[in-house]
C-alpha cells in the first residue's frame, strides 16, 4: 500500500538535515516504510515504496557497478535511498548521479548527526495518520522554526519556507493599517482589505478566529497571529486545495516568531537612534566623528527633521514601518514630543503626510537639510512648525517655502524673534521676580479670558488684569489688535524654542 509521505516530505523536514543528490524527478514517490539495510542487493529483499537507508558500505565502488544499482532498484519500485556520511561509503560517481535523474530515482544524503531512526519514526507516524497531510507539514513548520534559530535569514526568507509548506503565499499584515510587520515584506491588494473589513464588519467588529475572504474568483483564508500587537495572517492558495487550519495555525504561532524578532531590532534601534541624537543635540561629540557616525547609520545626503505630538503606539508603528522597509533613521523624545531624522528621498513629503492622516496626530517637518552640524536648527524647525498645529487638531505642518515668513529659522533667530517682542518683559521678570510672560503664556492659551487664566496660576482676576496691562505697557502692543496679540503669541512660541534643547 503506498505511503501518505514522500521522499519530498523527508527532504523538505528541516531537522533530517537531508540533501538530494539527484534524482529530483522522483521526489513525489511515495514512502510507505523506511529501512536500515545491509544487503548488496536491497531490491531482493525489500519491497515496494521502500526507503533504503544505508551508511553506504553497500554501494559499488565502480562506477558502472552503481549505475547498475541505482536502475535495480528503481526497477523493483523501491521510493529511493538515504546515504550517510560514513568513511564506509564509496565516492559516489558522476554516472551514477546521472543515472538516478535519467530514471528519476532519489539519491539522497544523510547528515552524520541524523540518525536513521529519525526516518523511520517520521515514516512510520506519517504514514499512521494515512492521506492526512496536517501531521506533515506541522512537522515541516517545526523543522522551519527551529532552522531559523541556527540561521540568519531575512523575514521574507523565513515566511517564503513556510509558503512552501502549505503551497500558499503567505502574508504578515497589521489588519487595521494593512502593512507589511516583517521586514521586506509586499501585502496583498487593497482589494483584500476591503473584504476583511467588510467581513470582520459582518461579524459585530471583531474577528473571528478564521475568515474566507473572496477577491475577483480568488479566495484567502485569514487567521490571527498571537501578538502584542495586532497581526494577522493572509494565505493566498497558489492551487485549488485549502490549507489544513491546524496547520495554518502552527505557521501563524511560527511568524509570531519573526514579528517577535522585528520588535526587538525595533527596540535596539530606538534606543541607539535615541543616544546618537540625544548626544548630537548636545555637541558631545567632535564634528569629525558624529559624521562619520550618522554616515555608519547611512543617514547622508539630504535629511529632514520631524517632530510629532502622538501616541506611544502611534511612533511605535513608525519606527516598525521604517524599519521594514530598510530605511535609517534616528529617533529620540524632547520633552514630550518625539523628534525623528530620515533621509528626504526614502520618506517623500506624501509619505509623512499619509502617516498624520492614518495616525491622526500633530507633527511639524523641517526644511531639507545636510550633514549632523545643521541638526540642531533642523529639529527647532520640526518643533516650531508643530507649534503652529492647533492642540486639538490632527495635522503636518512644513517649514520650508511654503511656511509664513515670521517663523525663525534658527537658534539665534528665535531668540532675536523673542528678544525683539518680549525683551522688555523678560527684563522687567528677572529685575523685578515678577511673572509677566507666564501670565502672558497662560493669558493667551486660555483665549485671553482673565478668569480662566486666573484659575490656572492660581491668583485672583485682577492681578491679571493689573498684570496685562502692565504687559501692554512694556511691549507697546495692544490685546486688542489681532496683529499685536498674533505677535506676541509667535513671539512666546519662539522663546519656547531658543530655549529648548
Amino acid at each position: 500500500m503506498p505511503g501518505s509521505v514522500s521522499v519530498r516530505d523527508l527532504v523538505e523536514l528541516r531537522y533530517l538535515q537531508a540533501t538530494l543528490l539527484a534524482g529530483g524527478a522522483g521526489l513525489d514517490r511515495r514512502v510507505s516504510w523506511a529501512h536500515v539495510c545491509d544487503a548488496f542487493d536491497p531490491w531482493n529483499w525489500l519491497e515496494p515504496g521502500d526507503l533504503v537507508l544505508t551508511c553506504g558500505y553497500i554501494v559499488p565502488e565502480e562506477p558502472s557497478a552503481q549505475v547498475r544499482f541505482v536502475e535495480n532498484m528503481d526497477a523493483a519500485g523501491l521510493s529511493g535511498i538515504v546515504v550517510g556520511e560514513d568513511e564506509r561509503r564509496p565516492h559516489l560517481s558522476d554516472e551514477m548521479l546521472a543515472a538516478a535523474d535519467r530514471i528519476g530515482f532519489p539519491l539522497i544524503d544523510g547528515a552524520h548527526a541524523v540518525g536513521f531512526a529519525q526516518y523511520v519514526r517520521f515514516v512510520a507516524a506519517a504514514n499512521a495518520r494515512g492521506e492526512d497531510q496536517s501531521f506533515t507539514q506541522i512537522a515541516r513548520v517545526n523543522g522551519e522554526v527551529m532552522a531559523s534559530l541556527r540561521e540568519t535569514l531575512a523575514g521574507t526568507e523565513y515566511v517564503d519556507r513556510l509558503s512552501r509548506v502549505v503551497s500558499c503565499k503567505l502574508h504578515v499584515v497589521d489588519p487595521e493599517l494593512w502593512e507589511p510587520l516583517i521586514r521586506g515584506a509586499e501585502i496583498p491588494e487593497r482589494a483584500w482589505k476591503v473584504a476583511y473589513d467588510a467581513e470582520v464588519g459582518r461579524s459585530s467588529g471583531r474577528a473571528p478566529f478564521v475568515m474566507t475572504l473572496t477577491v475577483g474568483g480568488r479566495t484567502a483564508l485569514t487567521m490571527p497571529i498571537p501578538s502584542e500587537r495586532s497581526a494577522c495572517l493572509v494565505a493566498l492558495p497558489e492551487g485549488d486545495a485549502r490549507p489544513r487550519l491546524a496547520v495554518l495555525q502552527q505557521i501563524a504561532a511560527a511568524c509570531a516568531l519573526e514579528i517577535g524578532r522585528v520588535d526587538a531590532a525595533v527596540e535596539r534601534s530606538r534606543r541607539s537612534g535615541a543616544g546618537l541624537l540625544n548626544d548630537a543635540l548636545n555637541a558631545r561629540f567632535e564634528p569629525a566623528v558624529l559624521t562619520a557616525l550618522f554616515r555608519e547609520r547611512r543617514l547622508q545626503g539630504d535629511l529632514r527633521a520631524l517632530a510629532v505630538d502622538g501616541r506611544p503606539a502611534a511612533i511605535d508603528r513608525l519606527a516598525r514601518r521604517w524599519l521594514i522597509r530598510g530605511i535609517p533613521f534616528l529617533l529620540g523624545e524632547i520633552g514630550q514630543v518625539t523628534v525623528a531624522v530620515v533621509r528626504s528621498v526614502d520618506v517623500p513629503q506624501a509619505d509623512f503626510e499619509e502617516r498624520t492622516t492614518l495616525e491622526r496626530w500633530r507633527a511639524g517637518l523641517s526644511d531639507v537639510f545636510v550633514g549632523p552640524a545643521n541638526l540642531g536648527d533642523a529639529v527647532r524647525q520640526a518643533r516650531w512648525a508643530l507649534e503652529t498645529v492647533s492642540p486639538d487638531g490632527s495635522a503636518l505642518a512644513f517649514y520650508g517655502d511654503s511656511s509664513p515668513s515670521f517663523l525663525p529659522r534658527t537658534l539665534s533667530e528665535s531668540k532675536l524673534a523673542a528678544d525683539r517682542v518680549l525683551g522688555p518683559l523678560i527684563e522687567y521678570d528677572r529685575e523685578q521676580g515678577t511673572d509677566l510672560v507666564k501670565t502672558l503664556q497662560a493669558y493667551l492659551e486660555c483665549d485671553r479670558s482673565p478668569s480662566r487664566a486666573s484659575e490656572l496660576l492660581f491668583i485672583h482676576t485682577q492681578t491679571v488684569n493689573y498684570r496685562i496691562t502692565r504687559i501692554q505697557e512694556l511691549t507697546g502692543r495692544s490685546m486688542r489688535s489681532t496683529g499685536d496679540v498674533s505677535e506676541l503669541w509667535f513671539a512666546l512660541r519662539a522663546l519656547a524654542l531658543s530655549q529648548a534643547t
